[in-house]
C-alpha cells in the first residue's frame, strides 16, 4: 500500500535532509565496506572501483526517494556496479566479498535514514511509517541490484571457467595469496618459468574505453626496453592487467626515459627483480604499493618503481601521522606554489648542488639558489640541518596529494 500524501512528504523531507550531507553518507559507507573486506581494499584499482560503485548506488536511491517518495525505487544498476562485479570475478575472487559489501552499505545508510527521521523530529505513528516505508524501499533496491549483480557475475564467470585463461588465473591468484603450491607444479600450470628473477608490472588506465590490447601493448613496449622478452600477464578487471617480466627494473636515472614510452591513458609501476615463487609474489606486492600512490597522484608521474617511491611508500602507513609530519615540518613551504616545492625537492634530491638541480629543472643555478632562499624563510627549521626531513615532507607531499 502506498504512503497517505502526508507520509509521503514527510519522507521527501527525510530523504532531503540524507541529501544534503550526500558527501559524508558515501564516505561513511565507503569506510564500512573497505576497512570490513581487505579483499576490496587492499588492491588500489578495485577501491577506486568500489568507491565508484557505492557513489553511484547510494545518490540513485536517495534522489529516487526525493524524486517520488511514494513509490519504490526501480533498479537500474549502474555501470560503475557493474564495472567492479567484472573486476571481481577476473581477479578471480568469491562473490561472498562484493555481496557483503552491499549489505554493509546498507546498513550505514539505513543507520542515517532513522538518524534523520528524528532529525525531522517524527515520533509515533508518523515515525513508524517513515521507517517502515524507508526500510522497505531500501532492502527492495538494494535486493534488486545484487540479484542483477550476481548474474552478471555468473555470466563472466562463465565465459571463463573451462578455459586456460581460467587457470593460469587461478594459479596465479594461489601464488599471490601464499598457497603452498610448489614452483615445478605452478611453473607447469602457468607454461612460465617461476625459478628465475621476476620484475612484476601493473598496468592500469582510469579511461574505461580502452582496450586491454593497449595495455598489453605497453608492457610489451617496456619488456623490450628493458631486454626482456615476451611478457607473461593476465586480465586484472576491464581497465588493468598484471605483468611479469625477466628483467632488472630500471634505475632511477632511467624512468625519464621508460616513461615517455608509456602511451597517454596508461598507467604503470614496476617491483623490484626478486627470484623464484616468492619473488613473484613479493614483486608484485611492491608494483601494488607503487601502484596505491600514484592513484593518489592523478596529476604525477604515469610511470614509476616501487624503488623510486619506497620511502614514501613506508612512511605513509600510517596516514594520520604522516600528514602530522608533513604540517609540522614544511610549515608554510606547504602551501607554497609548485615550482617552488619542486625546486626544493630536487635541489635536496640532488644532495644540495644546486648546479645540478638547474640543469634538471631547465633554469639558471642562481634561480634556483634564490628560490631556496625564498624556502628557507617559510619552514619552521632552517634548511641546514634538515634536509633529510624535508625531503621526505616533500615526497609525501608530492605522492599522497595531502
Amino acid at each position: 500500500m502506498p504512503p497517505t500524501p502526508l507520509v509521503a512528504e514527510q519522507i521527501r523531507s527525510v530523504a532531503e535532509r540524507l541529501y544534503a550531507d550526500l558527501d559524508e553518507l558515501i564516505r561513511s559507507t565507503n569506510a564500512a565496506i573497505l576497512d570490513a573486506l581487505p579483499a576490496l581494499e587492499s588492491d588500489p584499482v578495485l577501491a577506486a572501483r568500489t568507491r565508484e560503485s557505492t557513489s553511484a548506488n547510494v545518490t540513485r536511491w536517495v534522489t529516487a526517494m526525493v524524486a517520488r517518495p511514494e513509490a519504490l525505487v526501480s533498479v537500474d544498476v549502474p555501470p560503475q556496479a557493474l564495472d567492479l562485479a567484472r573486476d571481481v570475478v577476473r581477479r578471480g575472487m568469491e562473490r561472498d566479498a562484493l555481496l557483503s559489501s552491499y549489505r554493509l552499505g546498507q546498513n550505514v545508510v539505513w543507520a542515517g535514514w532513522m538518524r534523520c527521521a528524528r532529525e525531522e523530529g517524527l515520533d509515533g505513528d508518523e515515525l513508524i511509517a517513515v521507517l517502515d516505508v524507508g526500510s522497505r524501499s531500501l532492502f527492495a533496491f538494494v535486493d534488486g541490484v545484487l540479484a542483477k549483480i550476481a548474474a552478471q557475475m555468473e555470466l563472466e564467470r562463465d565465459e571463463l571457467i573451462g578455459g586456460a585463461l581460467a587457470r593460469r588465473r587461478e594459479t596465479v591468484m594461489l601464488i599471490l595469496d601464499g598457497a603452498p603450491i610448489s614452483e615445478a607444479r605452478a611453473s607447469a600450470r602457468l607454461g612460465y618459468e617461476l625459478g628465475r628473477a621476476h620484475t612484476a608490472v601493473i598496468a592500469w588506465s582510469d579511461e574505461q574505453t580502452l582496450e586491454q590490447g593497449e595495455l598489453e601493448n605497453a608492457v610489451g613496449v617496456l619488456a623490450r626496453a628493458l631486454g626482456a622478452g615476451r611478457p607473461f600477464s593476465v586480465s586484472a578487471g576491464t581497465s588493468a592487467l598484471w605483468a611479469w617480466i625477466s628483467a632488472v627494473a630500471p634505475g632511477l636515472d632511467d624512468l625519464r626515459a621508460l616513461a615517455e614510452l608509456v602511451p597517454a591513458g596508461v598507467r604503470v609501476t614496476l617491483g623490484s627483480a626478486l627470484p623464484g615463487v616468492n619473488g613473484f609474489r613479493d614483486s608484485h606486492t611492491e608494483a601494488l604499493a607503487a601502484q596505491r600512490l600514484l592513484m593518489r597522484a592523478p596529476d604525477g608521474p604515469r610511470f614509476t618503481t616501487y624503488a623510486a617511491v619506497q620511502v614514501v611508500s613506508l612512511a605513509s602507513q600510517d596516514e594520520t601521522r604522516a600528514a602530522a609530519f608533513v604540517t609540522a615540518t614544511l610549515g608554510e613551504l606547504r602551501h607554497a606554489d609548485g615550482e617552488l616545492l619542486e625546486t626544493v625537492r630536487v635541489y635536496l634530491q640532488q644532495d644540495c648542488n644546486a648546479a645540478r638541480a638547474a640543469s634538471l629543472l631547465y633554469t639558471h643555478r642562481n634561480t634556483v639558489l634564490k628560490r631556496i632562499g625564498r624556502a628557507d624563510g617559510l619552514l619552521p627549521q632552517p634548511l641546514a640541518g634538515n634536509g633529510l626531513d624535508v625531503r621526505l615532507a616533500l615526497e609525501l607531499l608530492r605522492w599522497r596529494g595531502d
